[in-house]
């Protein structure tokens, strides 16, 4: 899968206000500061498309970009959707039933979206609340990726072992995948451009090698 271009769409604070779209839709979650900004900017190679905040908690809506694609030597236009981030501490119940209902309202709801990537921080171990995220995008039936984001700030050899701690504490299954990612170094990006290519082409009911 190769990107030729990415643009911005729209942001929005309730489901409602999302445009409909028949674009293919890959959706990125995970906690604050996790770093899905810095992933979807690697992956379509663009310093600041998707906005990067030192601030936890600062995304507060769905917001869209258009990727244009180039899938099998054939042009595509899909969405990426980056999420409100959870687990943020310092902000109010009001705010994060609102944030959680527009979640799961997108989720469930969303006609186009193919798949989603869950976002963790392979420095920590994984969270009670990564770890329901997880499950309860299974019981959404839907594909997902999980990619450990700031691989380029442990060595080799704890990234290979934060890698195998997080097999076991999300129970994944042989199918379920874990790729680990560096927006520094940009190791694992090849991988999950080729998972988010193969979720399209299913989504899209098309053969896949």
């Amino acid at each position: 899968m190769k990107i030729n271009n990415a643009l911005y769409v729209e942001s929005a604070l309730h489901f409602k206000d999302l445009s409909r779209s028949d674009a293919m839709e890959i959706a990125f979650m995970g906690r604050s500061n996790v770093g899905k900004s810095s992933l979807i900017n690697g992956l379509i190679g663009r310093k600041n498309l998707a906005q990067i905040s030192k601030k936890p908690g600062k995304t507060r809506t769905i917001n869209i970009f258009e990727i244009s694609t180039q899938i099998d030597g054939e042009e595509k236009k899909i969405n990426f959707a980056d999420l409100p981030g959870y687990g943020f501490a310092r902000i109010s119940e009001q705010m994060k039933d609102s944030w959680k209902r527009l979640i799961e309202d997108y989720v469930s709801r969303r006609e186009n979206l193919a798949g989603l990537i869950l976002l963790i921080d392979i420095r920590h171990d994984a969270d009670i609340k990564d770890i329901e995220a997880k499950q309860w995008i299974m019981s959404n039936d839907l594909p997902f990726l999980l990619v450990a984001t700031k691989a380029d700030k442990l060595s080799k050899s704890m990234v290979n072992l934060q890698k195998r701690r997080f097999v076991d504490h999300f129970l994944l299954l042989p199918n379920q995948k874990i790729v680990v990612f560096s927006a520094k170094s940009k190791i694992g990006k090849d991988e999950i451009l080729g998972w988010i290519a193969h979720q399209v082409l299913l989504k899209n009911g098309e053969s896949v090698c």
